[in-house]
């Protein structure tokens, strides 16, 4: 195989699957220098792309006992079937390694900004991870505390994050703390300059609006979107990354309230927002889709007319299950699924983690993922796009 012409390995090459690539690079030198290349990672991913669109998959990051994994989603028509009784979970073999080229690496967050996962470790105190899984690369970012800011001493460490990058192309990581009543820091880290920076951000006393801490913002187009509270209203809030403030509060396609499941997703290749809202009173899931996202205008958010699906969770799954705040889920347009991961419903088998697939015919599964070690860890998972961004 190493006598072969360049342009046989690459079609060679570009038939390993995106979760394959570690094991091929390790196992010949020039393969591993061909397949880091750029141009063979775009001809790659291309091709990757065409075969994932005719098997009817897509990949899966997910979180297994603080464990990132990539998972393959695969839908299968059949026409003697509803659509969800078709849909297939497989668990591939990539993991977060780290620096030491191990994996042992515990993470309890993730965020994705198209195809860089943003990594919390479980330990609040390390330092944060990027990771690039595509060419393998990872980016460790130390972080730094302002301790006196930060009492009572149970919200020491309880940050929200978010990636995101500018209209220079240059990738940030956003943190910032909120209490029950107030913001009380956000800070900035920039790529380019390997480092963090205070932003002057802090509402004023008539701004009376917050972002609780666990809510998951959602990276679209290079900026991130919350659900937040205010007095008498809930809305959603998008940190723009360029001019690194918050846009005004942009309207909902309902009325929602802090005790209510409100969880945000994207459409996977399209530039649109997709919410879950789940009522805590009737337990009714609603998952709605907003119109294109332009690049200029992240506040310019409005919803279409008519609902993406409408579930009756007490009928379909348990009459008092209310998803947790943030839920993951994602959706397929074309084959009208929706996929939410969060533990089961037996109060027997708390570790239990379970994708539930709802149909907008009507039809459910729940598919069994694997049995947790930890009772204390949620279910994670977003849909992902392998990314040619460089991280060294």
């Amino acid at each position: 195989m190493s006598d072969l012409p360049r342009d046989v390995v690459e079609e060679v090459l570009c038939r390993i699957p995106v979760t394959s690539l570690r094991p091929v690079r390790c196992s010949c030198k020039k393969w591993n220098e061909l397949s880091r290349c750029g141009v063979f990672g775009k001809k790659h991913l291309a091709h990757q792309a065409k075969v994932a669109q005719e098997a009817k998959e897509a990949l899966v990051v997910m979180i297994i006992d603080y464990r990132v994994y990539l998972m393959r989603f695969n839908h299968v028509s059949n026409n003697n079937k509803k659509a969800v009784e078709s849909c297939v979970l497989k668990r591939e073999a990539k993991k977060l390694i780290g620096p030491d080229g191990s994996d042992q690496i515990d993470v309890c967050e993730i965020f994705d900004c198209e195809g860089l996962l943003l990594c919390i470790p479980k330990d609040k105190f390390r330092a944060l991870v990027v990771w690039n899984p595509y060419w393998g690369q990872t980016r460790w970012i130390e972080q730094t505390h302002n301790y006196h800011l930060q009492t009572p001493d149970l919200l020491v460490g309880k940050y929200t994050y978010a990636i995101g990058y500018d209209s220079s192309r240059t990738h940030k990581v956003l943190r910032f703390s909120c209490f029950p009543n107030r913001f009380v820091e956000f800070k900035i880290y920039e790529f380019s300059s390997d480092s963090w920076r205070i932003l002057d951000l802090l509402p004023r006393r008539d701004d009376h609006w917050r972002i609780e801490y666990g809510e998951r913002g959602l990276s679209l187009k290079g900026n991130t979107y919350w659900f937040a509270t205010g007095y008498n209203s809930s809305f959603l809030v998008c940190f723009d990354f360029t001019r690194e403030t918050f846009c005004s509060p942009l309207p909902l396609p309902f009325d929602a309230y802090p005790q209510d499941t409100v969880s945000l997703s994207s459409v996977r290749g399209e530039d649109q927002l997709v919410v879950l809202f789940q009522p805590w009173d009737i337990l009714t899931l609603e998952i709605w889709i907003s119109t294109k996202i332009i690049d200029d205008q992240p506040n310019a958010v409005s919803w279409n007319n008519k609902v993406f699906l409408s579930a009756n969770i007490r009928q379909l799954i348990h009459p008092t299950w209310q998803f947790t705040v943030s839920v993951s889920f994602f959706i397929d347009q074309e084959k009208k699924i929706a996929v939410v991961f969060d533990k089961d419903t037996a109060i027997q088998d708390p570790n239990r983690q379970v994708a539930y697939i709802f149909g907008v015919d009507g039809s459910f599964k729940e598919v069994d993922l694997r049995e947790c070690a930890h009772t204390l860890a949620n279910a994670f998972a977003c849909s992902y796009v392998p990314s040619l961004v460089q991280l060294h």
